[in-house]
């Protein structure tokens, strides 16, 4: 759509700062509360559980009619969690007790309501807006394991023995239900910063530049706010600022460009895929969903466009 553009000044700004900031650095997924929202390191299981985590990062806000009402928060072990980190923390407790909770094997002989359990809250919901998908994509997922004949840890084996282990693990997961949806692979790429830069170290990259950006709704927000991102189209642009959906075709305007956006930073600072994603990524609670923005203490608030009353494009997907 020409009228979703990337202005040449804010990007340039962007690179300016990202390359002198000194401090952005990946995210090891531990060091947040290791053992609670992360398996603790060495956990046996921890590799299949990120396999399958990973592929159902995604659709954690819920809808009033055709408008975004809220993020989803739910109590877990005593704790209220959004979106993300009760996915994580659902996942990461049930290792403890069972090693083998999330290989495919094991989710193949789950019944529908004992998969559903897993899931449930501290008042016995499962409160995943989109559990209907989940169950969908869980399912096939064990089918596509189970028809190949191979298991995650035999995937990382293969993808660690190709001359370049990054763009082989890319590859194989444009196969696998759950991640095989979005052409943008930003659940493949997830992984692959997962197994990358836990401290096992699962997946050695000596190709980083096959790295693709990570596109989700919490960097699609930064990036209209601070005005890497414009959008002209005053249809378009009220629709955001009122959170109500968009057409496909919309979102895969503002994703595009938002994925375009990221690729030329990570060109032209030099810095990694999960380095950029992490710096966005904290943004989210400088410049919320549903409080104003605290702008005096955002790094970036000298280049920043402030369209603090612009939205994440609102679409549900699997994909993010």
């Amino acid at each position: 759509m020409k009228s979703v553009t990337i202005p040449a000044d804010r990007l340039d700004a962007f690179t300016n700062f990202l390359q002198t900031a000194g401090d952005v650095q990946p995210f090891d997924f531990i060091t947040r509360q290791e053992g609670f929202i992360y398996p603790t390191r060495r956990q046996p299981g921890t590799l299949e559980m990120f396999f399958f985590a990973c592929a159902h990062q995604f659709g954690f806000w819920l809808l009033d009619g055709d408008k975004w009402a809220r993020p989803m928060v739910a109590r877990l072990d005593s704790q209220d969690l959004k979106g993300s980190d009760f996915l994580w923390r659902a996942c990461t407790r049930a290792l403890p007790n069972n090693p083998d909770a999330w290989a495919p094997a094991t989710l193949a002989a789950l019944a529908d309501a004992a998969l559903a359990a897993r899931f449930h809250d501290d008042h016995g919901i499962n409160p995943l807006p989109m559990w209907p998908e989940h169950l969908a994509l869980t399912r096939a997922y064990a089918a596509w394991f189970a028809a190949h004949d191979i298991s995650p840890a035999a995937i990382v084996r293969q993808v660690n023995a190709a001359p370049q282990p990054l763009r082989a693990l890319l590859a194989t997961l444009r196969e696998i239900p759950g991640y095989a949806e979005d052409p943008l692979q930003k659940k493949a790429m997830l992984l692959a910063i997962v197994l990358e830069n836990r401290p096992e170290h699962f997946l050695y990259v000596s190709d980083p530049q096959s790295a693709v950006p990570i596109i989700d709704y919490h960097l699609q927000r930064s990036a209209l706010r601070c005005g890497l991102v414009r959008v002209d189209d005053p249809t378009l642009h009220a629709k955001l600022v009122a959170r109500t959906l968009l057409a496909p075709e919309e979102e895969a305007a503002i994703r595009a460009a938002t994925y375009e956006v990221v690729q030329q930073l990570m060109t032209r600072t030099g810095l990694s895929a999960a380095a950029i994603d992490w710096f966005f990524f904290q943004n989210r609670t400088r410049c919320p969903e549903t409080t104003e923005p605290d702008c005096a203490v955002c790094p970036v608030q000298a280049i920043c466009a402030r369209e603090t009353q612009l939205f994440q494009p609102i679409l549900r997907t699997t994909a993010y």
